[in-house]
């Protein structure tokens, strides 16, 4: 009787470790469509997919050539992106781009380019990057008209 139940406790135990293994895989695989399909990861540590609010303006081929501050002090700056692959901005006068807003990190936040997409990340500021309203903590992939929100600035990608 004993032998009987220790196989019936190990192949109990196989399954609960394959089902486990199952759930990890899924997982990974909801993940890995969801970083493919523009997702946010969320303060708390859930993701979300971003639908049309995160495309909102967007034409499939829009190639941005400037990026432009749209809200903030120093309204209407802009930089023209012709050739320029990394951008770093901040309040910092040696940031590539300069915000000039008391509520942005030194450092902020840098824009970078990989193939025809440029993508955003925070530099770990004390007061995020917003991407669409909604705040990031690694690198999300941003479109033209998409406002980016770097203390109290909203800086924008322009075709």
């Amino acid at each position: 009787m004993d032998s009987l139940v220790l196989t019936g406790f190990r192949i109990g135990l196989l399954v609960l470790l394959w089902l486990f293994i199952f759930l990890a895989l899924r997982a990974m695989r909801r993940d890995t469509a969801a970083a493919a399909g523009g997702a946010v990861r969320r303060g708390g540590g859930r993701t979300r997919t971003r639908g049309s609010r995160g495309s909102r303006g967007q034409g499939p081929r829009a190639q941005a050539h400037r990026i432009a501050i749209v809200e903030g002090p120093l309204k209407g700056s802009h930089m023209e992106l012709t050739g320029v692959s990394d951008i770093v901005l901040g309040r910092n006068n040696q940031c590539d781009f300069v915000l000039g807003d008391d509520f942005a990190s030194g450092r902020h936040a840098r824009l970078f380019r990989r193939g025809s997409d440029w993508f955003i990340e925070d530099l770990d500021s004390r007061n995020g990057t917003y991407v669409a309203g909604v705040r990031i903590d690694q690198p999300e992939r941003v479109g033209t008209d998409t406002d980016i929100r770097v203390g109290r600035t909203t800086v924008r990608l322009v075709p």
